[in-house]
């Protein structure tokens, strides 16, 4: 309830994700290169001091930057959210089997839901990122392959219809990353925590509404409060 007080939210790195095939990815090429050697003394050892019109290259491997690259990934922080308020499934693995709730954020242009780079939606494959060993290598690239790792998940959580915000350093709370819309409640949750609740946000602007089960099919409505 304090993160809630202070309108913040928790992303989390990926070391806490239930999923251990979330943010693995592929190497595709050998995992080494070729650099020029600069040092003039093992030149002059092999060749003498005759190296006026000679170019050496030597074989250097990308496993330590590869495994830099690993830390650097599990560092991330990540927001994950939801694209619909009425998905059965999301409400009983992640909504606490109905006893928690679901926050609804405007995705408006200037806010940090409606940037592009920073706020996609996943994208559900059968297989892992694919990076070459040249993008390990490339700086400027390296956040935009780290996204590519981070919004890619198996095509079995395609349920889920997941968006993810992401940032530098996880494990932390953050602002919300847009204005607070409405506040949705599971169907066991009880009045006096929905009161709480509406106390602690403090917000005439926002919206709540409790889950009801319908009456001839498996879904949900919700009722405003």
């Amino acid at each position: 309830m304090n993160a809630l007080a202070q309108g913040k939210l928790w992303y989390a790195k990926p070391a806490s994700f239930n999923d251990p095939f979330d943010t693995r990815f592929y190497i595709d090429g050998r995992v080494y290169t070729y650099e020029q050697e600069l040092d003039a003394n093992k030149l002059k050892e092999v060749f003498g001091n005759d190296m006026s019109d000679a170019i050496v290259t030597k074989k250097v491997s990308l496993k330590s930057k590869l495994e830099t690259f690993k830390k650097e990934i599990e560092e991330l922080g990540i927001l994950s959210l939801a694209s619909s308020n009425k998905n059965l499934l999301m409400w009983s693995h992640y909504g606490d089997e109905h006893y928690s709730m679901c926050l609804e954020f405007v995705r408006e242009s200037g806010n940090k839901l409606a940037n592009d780079i920073e706020t996609r939606p996943i994208h559900y494959t059968d297989n892992h990122p694919t990076l070459t060993p040249k993008a390990l290598l490339d700086s400027d690239k390296k956040m935009s392959s780290k996204r590519r790792i981070l919004y890619a998940k198996s095509k079995h959580w395609e349920y889920e219809d997941e968006w993810r915000h992401i940032v530098e350093a996880g494990n932390q709370l953050y602002p919300w990353p847009a204005p607070l819309k409405a506040v949705y409640f599971g169907c066991k949750v009880e009045m006096q925590d929905i009161n709480l609740v509406q106390k602690i946000i403090n917000n005439k602007k926002v919206k709540y509404y409790k889950a009801d089960l319908n009456k001839s099919t498996f879904g949900l409505k919700f009722n405003a409060i």
